[in-house]
C-alpha cells in the first residue's frame, strides 16, 4: 500500500519539476499524439496545454518533417528501429505563430501495460545558434549578443583560467558581475567543479575532437549549493593548430536531472511493486512454519538466532521442503522487515540477462534497452535479496555476484558509474555446494560467503510427524482459496499421508491436498497417492506381495535398527564416500543430502 502512495507522490513530484522546467517536456504515445504538455513547451511553442493535448505532433514541425516522422513512429511500432531513439539531434520546430526555429530533441521511449509512449526533452537553442552565427561574422556582433545572451558564455584557457565571461553566466553561478567571477575564479576545475576529475576528462575530450557536446558535471554556486549544468564547447586554435582558449556555452539542467532522479525513483518503486506482486502470487505455498518435530523445532531456533543479525544465510535442502518459507520468516524478524524481499530464481534466468536481471542496465545498452531499468539488487537497497537456487549461476558471472556481497557496489550494464547498495542476502539451493566447487563448477570463495550461517530443511519423509498439523493447515488454506467447506481429515487419511514417502516434500503434499479436495464429492475427501509396493508389475514382487501373508511381522524399533544397519553396510561398502559414482547415497537409491542427514539422525560415526 505504501509504495502505491510512494509512486502516486514521485509522479506529483514529477509533473511539479517538469512545470518548472525551462525546457520542453512533452509525452506522447505511439499514435503520435500529445498526452502531457509542460510549462516550458507553452514558453517554446507558443500554444497552451488545452490546445496541444490530443493532438498530433506533426502540428509543431515543418511540413518537409511529417511525412518522415509518420514512418519513423511506423517503424519504431512494428520493427523497434529508429534513427534517434536515446541520442540528442537538432531539428527545427513550428511556434504557433508560423515561425521555424531550432531545437534540440533528446527522444526516450518505454512500453506500459503493452502500449507505447515516447518522451521528448525540447530544448530552444535559437540564442545559441545565434551566438554561433555570430561569432563567425563579426567580433563587434558578437560581444552584443554575449552580453546579452540567456546562457551562460565563457572563454578559458586550458589550464583553467578565465578569459572572459557574460552576465548570464555569472548569475547562473551566483557571482554579482562576470568581473567578480573571473576576479574570484582562478581555477575552473578546482573551484567550480564539484568532481574536479570531471573537468579534465572534459579538457580531454574537447581537446581530442575539438567539438563537445551536452556534457553534464555538477558545479558550485558563489554561495555553495551545488547545480547540474549541460556544456556545449569547441577549441579555438591558432594557425599552427595550437590550443589558444575554450569557448564554452552553459545551461542550468537541474530542473530536468530532477525530474530524472524521480522517475528513475518512480521506476524503482514500479520494480519493486511488481516483483512484491510476484512474490505475493508465490507466497503461501507452504503457509506459516507449521509442525512439531525436533527438526523443524531446531529450524524456528536457527531463525530466530540468525534473523536479528546482518549475516548471509544459506538454506539448504531438497526441492519443496520450505526453503523460501524459511528466508520470509528471516526477514520478518530482521531489522529489515519494513523494506522489501525481492526473490529471483536463479535458475529460471537466460544467461545472456543475468547481467541486466541482477544489475539492471541503462537505456541503449543493447537492442532492446529502450529505457532505464533497476536490477533485482538495486529493487533490494536496504531489504533482503533471497537468492533461490543460486547453485545454478553460471560460474563466469559467480565473481560478480562476489563483489557485491564483499563490497555491496555494482554497475549497471552499459554504465561506468558506481552504484553502492544496501542489501542482506539469503541464498538457498537443492545442490551440494561443496561438491560443486570440488567439480569446479561453483567458486569455493562464493561458497565460504554465502555459507556463513548454513541451515538445513530435512525433507518432508524424515518429519513424518509434522504431517498431521500440516495437512490439517494445508486443508483449510486450500478451501478457503477454493471457497469450498473445510472438510474432515480423519485419522485413516492421515496413515495415509504419513505411509507415504514424499519424494516432492511440502509442495508434493500441498498438490495431493488441493488435488484431493476439487476431486471430492459425496464420498468425501480422498488422497490419490501411491502407496508402498503400487505400480510393480514384475514376476519377483508379484511373487513377494502373495506371500505377504506368510512373512513375519517385525517391530517400528527394529525396522529402525535394520535401516541403520543397511545404511551403516552401504558406507563401509563405499569405504565411507557418500556423494558420486559407487557412493554410498548411489548404493542406497537416494540423495547425497538425504544420507547426510539420515547420518545425522541416526548417529552414524565412522569407526563407532
Amino acid at each position: 500500500m505504501g509504495n502505491g502512495k510512494d509512486s502516486y507522490l514521485a509522479e506529483m513530484r514529477f509533473r511539479a519539476v517538469a512545470q518548472s522546467s525551462h525546457d520542453a517536456i512533452i509525452i506522447a504515445d505511439q499514435s503520435g499524439t500529445i498526452l502531457f504538455w509542460n510549462k516550458g513547451a507553452k514558453d517554446i511553442f507558443g500554444y497552451k496545454s488545452e490546445e496541444t493535448v490530443g493532438q498530433p505532433l506533426t502540428m509543431l514541425m515543418p511540413e518537409r518533417y511529417r511525412q518522415a516522422h509518420q514512418a519513423g513512429l511506423e517503424r519504431y511500432s512494428t520493427r523497434g528501429e529508429t534513427r534517434i531513439l536515446g541520442e540528442t539531434v537538432e531539428l527545427s520546430g513550428l511556434r504557433r505563430t508560423g515561425e521555424e526555429f531550432p531545437l534540440e530533441l533528446t527522444l526516450s521511449a518505454w512500453k506500459e501495460e503493452e502500449r507505447l509512449f515516447f518522451s521528448g526533452i525540447i530544448r530552444d537553442i535559437s540564442q545559441r545558434k545565434e551566438a554561433e552565427e555570430a561569432l563567425q561574422r563579426s567580433e563587434e556582433k558578437y560581444r552584443a549578443i554575449f552580453n546579452q545572451a540567456v546562457e551562460g558564455i565563457y572563454q578559458a584557457t586550458p589550464a583553467g583560467a578565465f578569459l572572459n565571461a557574460n552576465a548570464a553566466l555569472s548569475h547562473l553561478l551566483g557571482y554579482d558581475t562576470p568581473q567578480v567571477l573571473m576576479e574570484t575564479v582562478k581555477d575552473i576545475g578546482r573551484q567550480l567543479y564539484v568532481d574536479p576529475t570531471k573537468r579534465g576528462e572534459f579538457c580531454r575530450l574537447l581537446e581530442h575532437q575539438d567539438v563537445i557536446t551536452d556534457f553534464e558535471a555538477q558545479v558550485y554556486r558563489a554561495d555553495g549549493t551545488q547545480i547540474w549544468i549541460s556544456e556545449n564547447a569547441r577549441v579555438i586554435r591558432n594557425t599552427e593548430g595550437e590550443v589558444q582558449w575554450y569557448q564554452g556555452f552553459l545551461v542550468d539542467i537541474s530542473g530536468r536531472k530532477q525530474a530524472e532522479e524521480l522517475l528513475e525513483r518512480q521506476n524503482r518503486l514500479q520494480a519493486e511493486n511488481r516483483y512484491l506482486q510476484e512474490e505475493v502470487l508465490e507466497a503461501g505455498a507452504f503457509g506459516d512454519l507449521v509442525g512439531q518435530s525436533p527438526a523443524l523445532h531446531n529450524v524456528i531456533r536457527q531463525i530466530a538466532l540468525v534473523a536479528p543479525t546482518e549475516a548471509t544465510v544459506l538454506i539448504l535442502g531438497e526441492s519443496g521442503t520450505g526453503k523460501e518459507l524459511v528466508a520470509r520468516e528471516i526477514h520478518k524478524r530482521s531489522q529489515r522487515k519494513d523494506r522489501p524481499l525481492i526473490r529471483v530464481n536463479c535458475a529460471s534466468i537466460p544467461r545472456d540477462l543475468f547481467e541486466s536481471e541482477f544489475f539492471g542496465h541503462v537505456k541503449g545498452a543493447f537492442t532492446g534497452a529502450v529505457k532505464d531499468r533497476a536490477g533485482r539488487f538495486g529493487a533490494a537497497d536496504g531489504g533482503t535479496l533471497f537468492l533461490d537456487e543460486v547453485g545454478e549461476i553460471p560460474l563466469d558471472l559467480q565473481s560478480k555476484f562476489l563483489r557485491v556481497l564483499q563490497e555491496q557496489q555494482f554497475e549497471r550494464v552499459g554504465e561506468e558509474r558506481t552504484r553502492h547498495v544496501d542489501v542482506r542476502v539469503i541464498a538457498a539451493t537443492n545442490k551440494d555446494l561443496k561438491q560443486e566447487v570440488e567439480n569446479g563448477r561453483f567458486r569455493q570463495d562464493l561458497y565460504y560467503r554465502l555459507n556463513v550461517f548454513p541451515l538445513e530443511m530435512s525433507p518432508l519423509r524424515e518429519r513424518k510427524e509434522d504431517i498431521p498439523l500440516l495437512a490439517e493447515y494445508l486443508l483449510g488454506v486450500t478451501a478457503k482459496k477454493l471457497h469450498c467447506a473445510q472438510p474432515k481429515l480423519t485419522k485413516a487419511l492421515v496413515g495415509q499421508l504419513q505411509r507415504y514417502n514424499w519424494p516432492g516434500n511440502v509442495r508434493e503434499l500441498q498438490n495431493v491436498i488441493e488435488r484431493g479436495l476439487i476431486l471430492s464429492g459425496r464420498q468425501g475427501l480422498t488422497f490419490d497417492i501411491p502407496q508402498p509396493g503400487e505400480g510393480r508389475a514384475s514376476a519377483e514382487v508379484q511373487e513377494s506381495q502373495a506371500s505377504l501373508k506368510e512373512r513375519s511381522v517385525i517391530s517400528e524399533r527394529e525396522m529402525r535398527l535394520r535401516e541403520r544397519d543397511n545404511t551403516r553396510a552401504a558406507l563401509e561398502q563405499a569405504e565411507w564416500k557418500i556423494y558420486g559414482k559407487g557412493g554410498a547415497a548411489e548404493r542406497l537409491g537416494i540423495k547425497p543430502t538425504t544420507l547426510v542427514a539420515r547420518i545425522k539422525k541416526m548417529g552414524i560415526v565412522k569407526g563407532g
